[in-house]
């Protein structure tokens, strides 16, 4: 780290930088790579991101002025994501010339706790609709012994967690961190995730991610519909308004 820092921190553009990612949290494992998160000044008109490997240890880092760290808070926070936010909330300070870390961190923990917006009344229904295709294909890809099964069921699954947490208004977890977020409290907690509202539904989802059976993945389905307010294929429809 003090070799990797050494180059960034002697530039007059470069403010500060944070320590992120596991290695900040304290949960890293033997592939995790080190992530640091380099703040430059704010006249500065470009953005980086790249990897660098010194004496075998991988560190990726990326690179902003404030203004777009702040600009991705915002951005993210419209898509229902955190991510931004979290790595600086998360993020221990490796050196700050400016004391920039502080205001940088105050404003992440706001949008940490700042609610998403609930979705309209079309997208509620056409994302029930896309439940429905998803599902649909993993039963004709199972009655088929279509090899593409694993991989659709797996989409399915992934996709009725992030439509069912838009719906509940709530960070929808990435998938590589889905399931220990829903194991594990402390991991949860480390990286600021909020319990999931709906006990029933963690339930269902591990259960279908353990079991990679149909009947499984339509339980969970359809204990989104029930919570989203029901849906049948049959008669099915939805008008709106042209865009032209």
């Amino acid at each position: 780290m003090e070799i990797f820092l050494k180059e960034w921190k002697e530039k007059d553009f470069v403010e500060a930088a944070l320590l992120t990612g596991s290695h900040a949290t304290g949960m890293e494992t033997v592939h995790s790579d080190v992530d640091v998160y380099i703040i430059l000044s704010e006249d500065v008109r470009w953005r980086e991101r790249g990897n660098k490997v010194i004496d075998g240890v991988l560190i990726e880092y990326f690179a902003n002025p404030p203004r777009q760290i702040k600009h991705y808070f915002e951005k993210e926070h419209e898509e229902g994501s955190r991510c931004t936010a979290r790595i600086v909330a998360i993020g221990k300070v490796l050196f700050d010339k400016t004391g920039i870390t502080e205001e940088l961190k105050k404003e992440a923990l706001e949008y940490m706790r700042k609610p998403f917006e609930r979705p309209d009344g079309v997208w509620v229904e056409i994302a029930k609709y896309g439940l429905w295709d998803h599902l649909d294909s993993v039963k004709d890809a199972k009655e088929r012994n279509d090899p593409s099964f694993s991989h659709l069921y797996h989409i399915a699954i992934n996709e009725t967690l992030r439509i069912y947490s838009k719906f509940l208004c709530v960070e929808g977890p990435p998938a590589s961190k889905a399931y220990r977020l829903f194991t594990e409290e402390g991991f949860r907690k480390a990286y600021l995730f909020e319990p999931f509202p709906d006990e029933r539904f963690v339930e269902l989802f591990l259960k279908a991610m353990r079991n990679e059976e149909v009947e499984a993945l339509e339980e969970l389905i359809s204990h989104v519909f029930e919570k989203m307010g029901g849906f049948d294929i049959d008669g099915w429809r939805l008008r709106t308004k042209t865009e032209v």
